[in-house]
């Protein structure tokens, strides 16, 4: 399968689904996007804006303000009724314990504790620095009834590529950070999109987002010869629960195609002549 050949593929999965879809797959190893589909449209960023509050966190950590270590009291207040994490009531956790909770379990209470301590003008202004000129946050999480677009928290595929990839190539952080941030997303519990279709135990650092009307998932995919980007988003869809159901199904098929299109490479690099003088990517390509 050709690269033109997927495109068609995913050019056909984007027909199948309705709602306003975003896309862009970039490879690491070539830094060539062999497939975009309206990359910075901007979207409802429901759960992706956890990405921003962990950025500004890291920064505040790089700054010395904060510490992994440093521990909050949690208070009830502040506990989202659906929580699983924090059930037992306030507690105190430490900045390290918040971060893992928002990412790997999805959960809006150590999210919006988090946006307490960090503040919105301080979280966007890490947007801006960090090159996600297209994200802003200006309310909590679960804070629906905030009236017309203007008001919602919003973010766009091509910005989750600029972060996914800084923290790839260890830029704007500190490589340990950037290593941090890495290893929170490996550790994510949501096999629903992504990883539908997939049996293979490979390393996927990635971010879902779901929301009534939209479904978003970010992430890299690290193979034995070549990482790579995905993005899919999707708003607009209705408030069905087959339709979100559809939507992902078609992020699942679009990463597996993906996927089985590297392997298919894979096994074509098996069969060429290993040149040990040669470099490293012309052994792979």
């Amino acid at each position: 399968m050709t690269h033109h050949d997927l495109a068609q593929k995913i050019l056909d999965e984007i027909h199948r689904v309705d709602g306003v879809i975003s896309i862009i797959y970039k490879d690491f190893d070539t830094n060539l996007i062999p497939f975009q589909f309206a990359p910075d449209y901007v979207m409802p960023a429901a759960d992706m804006i956890k990405i921003p509050i962990l950025l500004a966190a890291l920064m505040r950590v790089e700054e010395g303000a904060f510490n992994l270590e440093n521990c909050v009291i949690v208070p009830d207040l502040w506990i989202s009724p659906d929580s699983v994490a924090f059930e037992r009531g306030s507690m105190s956790y430490s900045i390290d314990e918040l971060l893992s909770w928002m990412i790997i379990a999805d959960e809006d209470t150590p999210a919006n504790m988090l946006i307490e301590l960090l503040g919105y003008d301080y979280i966007n202004s890490c947007c801006r620095k960090f090159g996600m000129s297209h994200t802003s946050i200006v309310c909590h999480l679960g804070q629906n009834d905030l009236p017309g677009d203007d008001y919602r928290n919003v973010t766009c595929a091509q910005d989750m590529l600029t972060f996914f990839e800084n923290i790839y190539r260890n830029h704007g952080l500190s490589r340990w950070l950037c290593e941090y941030a890495g290893r929170l997303f490996l550790r994510q519990r949501d096999c629903s999109g992504f990883m539908r279709y997939i049996c293979d135990d490979i390393y996927v650092g990635r971010k879902s987002a779901e929301m009534p009307t939209a479904g978003h998932e970010a992430g890299i995919f690290y193979l034995r010869y070549v990482d790579y980007f995905l993005a899919i988003f999707v708003s607009g869809a209705t408030d069905d629960v087959k339709h979100k159901l559809e939507i992902k199904k078609m992020r699942g098929r679009i990463a597996n195609m993906i996927y089985n299109y590297y392997l298919e490479r894979e096994e074509h690099i098996h069969k060429l002549p290993y040149n040990p003088n040669a470099k490293y990517s012309e052994n792979r390509y």
